[in-house]
């Protein structure tokens, strides 16, 4: 299989993930996760959101640092009142390559490379710049491995080379994470993106190098995809969310078929994207918070929501463009600088 050339990949270790699943509440990710998270200052590095169904259920993952893994857990489970169940996992690391530029075959390459080392996915979100993988601890170093041999970075021959680059910075990086205490968070700019179909899909693990089959040949296809997020369900299954341009609903669901078979696609039309970026937004206590209120202040209801690296990208109905986009251009400033 022919390498993709990509220009970096970022590495955060000691992490911890929660993942919780909601039966049915439209305020689930705001007061359930987002409030009490922020209250208590804990710093998101990633976060994912998917609602599942017209009836509100819904899964959320976020990874903080590993020392507020178990706690954040803790806290999460006391606001949602045992509605809701909530799964711990340590010891997680946060692998981010880029960038995608919206290509579906570099999250198929991705996922291709490590179904076929047996790397256990446990989340995916993207930016507008890269795509982040979360996996275990004890099975980073294979998926490095794993990500050279499936992409090409110019700047390192191998991984030991860009061992040598990445040691140490990890450090640097915790160092420099900004203290929220602003009155008006500052961003760099919303971007947005209309036009779009919203689809889901349900794997297992085993079928990863097929979904990875299917984005490889949607990339064939020139298509882009401008959003994805996965994450496990209780079930221990992947919940993959994808936003693909509309109009293209027939070459999707004829690739879908022909490499995963009858696996249910589920398609939700008409459907826009908001990226929000902003410094250090990917591991400041407090901002998705801030988003998540303010959508739900002016009346916009969230299909899915990515935070990774330094943007949060959230799917909203197309209807409820507008209205979202003075909501958080009333609640956020645009930095000059």
């Amino acid at each position: 299989m022919t390498k993709i050339k990509l220009r970096g990949l970022k590495l955060l270790e000691r992490g911890a993930q929660v993942v919780s699943s909601n039966p049915g509440d439209y305020n689930f990710l705001a007061a359930g996760i987002c409030s009490p998270l922020a209250l208590h200052k804990i710093n998101l590095t990633f976060l994912s959101h998917a609602v599942l169904d017209q009836s509100g259920r819904s899964i959320t993952a976020f990874c903080t640092e590993g020392s507020a893994g178990r706690g954040s857990a803790s806290l999460v489970e006391a606001h949602q009142g045992g509605t809701s169940t909530v799964d711990f996992h340590g010891d997680m690391s946060t692998l981010s390559v880029f960038p995608h530029d919206q290509r579906p075959e570099v999250t198929g390459l991705l996922l291709h490379a490590l179904a076929k080392r047996e790397i256990a996915l446990q989340g995916i979100a993207s930016s507008p710049s890269a795509v982040s993988s979360i996996v275990s601890t004890a099975e980073t170093e294979a998926a490095i491995h794993t990500l050279f041999d499936a992409f090409e970075f110019p700047a390192y021959h191998s991984p030991s080379d860009w061992y040598a680059a990445y040691e140490g910075k990890e450090n640097l990086l915790r160092k420099i994470i900004a203290s929220y205490q602003e009155k008006v968070v500052r961003i760099y700019d919303i971007v947005r993106q209309s036009e779009l179909d919203l689809w889901s899909v349900v794997i297992g693990q085993k079928a990863l190098t097929k979904l990875g089959e299917v984005l490889l040949a949607l990339g064939q296809r020139q298509l882009k995809m401008p959003f994805v997020i996965a994450l496990l369900s209780s079930e221990n299954m992947l919940v993959f969310n994808f936003c693909f341009p509309g109009g293209h609903e027939s070459q999707i669901r004829e690739t879908f078929a022909s490499h995963l078979g009858e696996t249910r696609l589920a398609r939700h039309s008409q459907v826009a994207a908001l990226y929000i970026h902003g410094p250090h937004f990917g591991d400041r206590y407090g901002i998705a918070n801030t988003l998540v209120r303010a959508l739900e202040r002016g009346g916009v209801s969230l299909l899915a929501l990515g935070c990774t690296v330094s943007s949060i990208s959230v799917i909203i109905r197309e209807e409820d463009l507008a209205a979202a986009v003075q909501t958080l251009e009333a609640t956020f400033q645009r930095s000059s600088g």
